[in-house]
């Protein structure tokens, strides 16, 4: 069995690909570290065969800011002895794959929990949405119980309002 690197430095076209993907993966490297990393983090390099480097930016915003920060990158690059005549930035904007950070559960308050519980009642308990609407209601209760033993033994600092 051959080695991978082996099958792709082997065959021409291959090798194109993966010497200009490696060109690609050094300039975007340098380019990243000319910005701060919020916004480094958005960025990529498109192509970077030719004279001109184009960038994309995952969003217009970003896309905004990296403009503003093209003479520094150029310099940056051109410190390193990458010589671009310019720099074009295109906008592709891709969906975030990254999970949302603690989403809150919707809870119910207490004052909405008795009203569930009677149109429950009054729906009757043959009903799909009656019974959809007492495990709403059941679960729910937890949380407000939870709240009122929270605030057990706590004081009212300020009675007067």
């Amino acid at each position: 069995m051959r080695r991978l690197q082996q099958i792709l430095t082997g065959e021409s076209a291959l090798a194109d690909v993966l010497a200009r993907r490696q060109r690609e993966s050094k300039v975007e490297e340098r380019v990243k570290r000319a910005l701060p990393p919020m916004l480094a983090a958005r960025v990529t390099v498109i192509d970077a065969r030719f004279a001109e480097l184009v960038l994309a930016a995952n969003s217009g915003a970003a896309a905004a800011l990296l403009r503003q920060r093209l003479p520094d990158i150029g310099r940056a690059l051109a410190h390193e002895g990458w010589e671009f005549t310019g720099i074009k930035v295109r906008v592709q904007a891709r969906p975030a794959f990254e999970k949302p950070v603690n989403t809150p559960r919707k809870q119910l308050d207490p004052s909405s929990i008795e009203p569930l519980k009677r149109l429950a009642a009054k729906l009757g308990s043959n009903n799909e949405l009656s019974a959809a609407l007492s495990r709403l209601a059941s679960q729910a209760m937890p949380a407000s119980r939870d709240v009122d033993q929270a605030l057990d033994g706590v004081e009212d600092q300020d009675r007067e309002q």
